[in-house]
Formats: structure tokens, sequence, C-alpha cells
């Protein structure tokens, strides 16, 4: 198993762990297996406060927009540009790679931050929910601290 298929899975017990069975049929929160009304095992989860739905998806993404930050993916690329090249002096003026290639093809700019953010999801680094991407070492801290809190 991946880190990043460690991460989701641990995501998903987060997601379950936080929210109840909601039997739709009988439009209430179920302790147990099955609704002692109508008998039904098939539950949308729900999460006090926030709503109801099925799948965990939904609980995920509302847990890294509400504890985490996305990773601005414009200023890793620049960082690493910057960290790759050196600047460029022409006549009295000093530039770095990143504004050179920011400001003269901001099109190439974008497909290298995109490539970057999709190349550090790859590798572990981020996790990427709806376009956006966050850190995997701070989702680790999220949910260090929501199994404290337990």
């Amino acid at each position: 198993m991946t880190h990043l298929q460690e991460i989701h899975a641990r995501l998903e017990q987060a997601a379950y762990r936080l929210t109840d069975n909601f039997c739709y049929s009988c439009y209430k929160v179920v302790k147990g297996d099955y609704c002692p009304t109508c008998g039904s095992d098939d539950f949308m989860r729900h999460l006090s406060g926030v709503g109801v739905e099925y799948g965990t998806d939904w609980v995920i993404g509302h847990l890294l927009k509400t504890h985490c930050t996305p990773v601005d993916g414009d200023e890793m690329y620049e960082e690493l540009l910057d960290e790759c090249w050196p600047e460029v002096t022409i006549g009295c003026g000093t530039y770095s790679p990143s504004q050179i290639i920011k400001n003269l093809d901001p099109v190439a700019f974008e497909i290298g931050a995109k490539e970057n953010l999709d190349n550090l999801a790859e590798d572990g680094v981020l996790y990427e929910l709806d376009g956006d991407y966050y850190r995997i070492e701070v989702i680790d801290q999220m949910l260090s601290q929501l199994v404290e809190a337990e």
C-alpha cells in the first residue's frame, strides 16, 4: 500500500468515525447495522451540523477544507524554478527564472505549475481532492489531532 493510499484509507476511517448511519427512508440517525423501523442496511452518512449524503468523499472534503489549507501551486513552482536555475542579468536588471517564465510565457508557467503539483502528488508529498492539493504531513497532523480529540 502506498503512502497516498494509506492516507486515503485513514481519511476514510476518520470519516466513518465522525459520522453516523442515516436511514434516508425513515429520515433518522440509526445505531447498528439495520434500521429498526424499516430494516434497511443501505445507509447514508450523517455529519452533525453539516449534512447527510451517501459515501465518505464529501466528509473527507469537509475535513480537508475545514482543517487544512491547500498549497499555493504557483508559489511552489516559483520556488522550484528559482532553486534549479540561477538568476539572469540583462543590462542593469537581474531577474529570477520564475519571473522570466511567468511574464514571458504565462501558459507554460501554468502548465509547469500544474505538472509540478501532479508530480508531487504522485510522489506522495501532496494529496489531491477536487483540484486542490494538500500537504500529506498536514493531513497526518489533522488526523492525529482528530484521534486525540475522540
